[in-house]
């Protein structure tokens, strides 16, 4: 689909409440850019022997059958109470937000412009994403990691039985060493895992948006952030996604529609830096803030207004946001 130009009025929008904003703590901005394409850019081109595109054979088109199961499963979206029960009365519709710390502040600025444009009055965004928490934090099923959410659902007046959406954006800390592929291959299964519990412990979940990370070209250029986390990590991390999605698309093992939720791309998060990526879009120093891994205020809401026109503008998901 194309944002270009709703994204670009609303960025501009947004922009204009950051640009007196003054970075106060100066930090090291010469890891502006990779050279490495966005995979969504590649398109039938390769990285390291691989064909890009977000699916199979280079292409970003969702292939017609993917969206056809994932068209059924948004059907299957309704207001629920908290018994899992239809309820166009008091039900409720929730969408929440998993990962770690960058997407619970991504997120926060999501709900901000659903509270701001007050479109579906059953839908519930919350944030369930967990500050220095990756993806290992997610992996066993008993992990305090979906116990925490619990109270963030109590807080919400929702229960389990309610959490029908999620958007899912992580990283993993332990994997930095491993070379591509490998790095993704690891992943891949640590998120299958993930979204086995997913499965389990929000059994009306009928979609999970899956985005890989942002740009991390500034982190530790001053030994600050988490170093497992920069460059090449994030850019590798949109391949685990990739595949992971086309695991499910030709029906592997542990990945089908019935092993795991329907699963399918949330924004592609990544760009090359001040590179940026064909549709303009960058990455650009002060869009990070000190240690490079988590968004400036003005970071955030950029990155906030994208995600938010994506799903806005999503084929399958605009109906339930109107």
């Amino acid at each position: 689909m194309d944002l270009d130009f709703n994204m670009r009025k609303l960025l501009s929008v947004c922009l204009l409440f950051f640009v007196a904003v003054i970075q106060l703590t100066a930090q090291n901005c010469s890891g502006n850019a990779t050279g490495n394409m966005p995979i969504p850019d590649l398109g039938t081109q390769q990285f390291n022997g691989f064909m890009g595109g977000k699916y199979p054979q280079g292409q970003n088109q969702i292939p017609a059958s993917h969206y056809d199961i994932g068209l059924l499963n948004h059907e299957k979206i309704q207001p629920l109470n908290k018994l899992g029960e239809a309820d166009t009365v008091s039900g409720k519709i929730g969408m929440m937000v998993l990962g770690f710390s960058t997407a619970a502040m991504t997120g926060r600025f999501v709900r901000t412009f659903l509270e701001l444009k007050q479109e579906n009055p059953y839908l519930d965004f919350f944030i369930g994403a967990q500050g220095g928490r990756d993806i290992n934090s997610m992996t066993n099923l008993q992990s305090t990691y979906w116990t925490n959410i619990d109270s963030t659902l109590e807080a919400e007046s929702l229960s389990r039985l309610q959490v029908q959406i999620i958007w899912l954006s992580s990283g993993d800390i332990y994997s930095f060493n491993e070379a591509f592929p490998q790095q993704c291959y690891t992943q891949i299964e640590k998120y299958r895992l993930v979204l086995q519990n997913i499965k389990t412990i929000y059994p009306n979940c009928r979609v999970v948006y899956l985005s890989d990370r942002t740009y991390a070209g500034y982190i530790g250029q001053n030994g600050e952030g988490p170093a497992e986390l920069k460059e090449p990590t994030a850019y590798y991390n949109g391949w685990t996604v990739k595949w992971l999605i086309e695991n499910q698309i030709i029906g592997k093992t542990g990945f089908t529609y019935t092993d795991i939720p329907f699963i399918d791309w949330g924004p592609y998060l990544w760009t090359d830096g001040i590179n940026g990526n064909k549709s303009g879009y960058t990455w650009e120093c002060d869009d990070a803030g000190k240690g490079g891994i988590h968004p400036s205020s003005k970071g955030r809401m950029k990155e906030a207004a994208m995600v938010y026109l994506y799903f806005a503008q999503h084929p399958l998901l605009r109906k339930i946001w109107y």
